[in-house]
């Protein structure tokens, strides 16, 4: 199962690192402080479930889970950054996007932008994007 959630992992990241134009990324569990006034992409992978996908003997497995994109820009500077940086995430992980690592294809069910915040001294737009594979 862990290497399974691996897998999923390094798909969602590789596609979000590949997106144009994007700032640095901050990944869980790497080491980041990020610099005041530059924006950055924060990353949360939050596997859901792990269920059987049909009735029977070894049956195989339907894993969901979510894939939280936070889109910080500058505070002060008003959404529009913060905003273009959740449009291209989005445009990235469209709906029935495809992505692939070790042979585990990784479906993207929809991604949307949530209401934006503010944490000073930034501002940020969530983006979630909700994901499921099978082996």
């Amino acid at each position: 199962m862990a290497d399974v959630h691996k897998f999923i992992r390094s798909a969602l990241e590789t596609q979000l690192a590949n997106v144009s134009g994007s700032p640095q990324i901050a990944y869980e569990g790497v080491s980041f402080v990020p610099t005041t006034g530059t924006s950055y992409l924060q990353v949360v992978f939050d596997p859901v479930s792990r269920r059987p996908a049909v009735r029977g003997l070894n049956p195989q497995q339907r894993y969901d889970g979510i894939f939280l994109v936070n889109c910080y820009a500058p505070e002060g500077q008003g959404p529009a950054v913060a905003d273009t940086l959740a449009k291209n995430v989005i445009e990235a992980f469209e709906a029935t996007t495809s992505l692939t690592s070790n042979n585990i294809n990784v479906s993207i069910d929809y991604a949307e932008r949530r209401q934006g915040l503010l944490d000073s001294p930034w501002y940020f737009v969530p983006v979630i994007i909700t994901w499921y594979a099978y082996t």
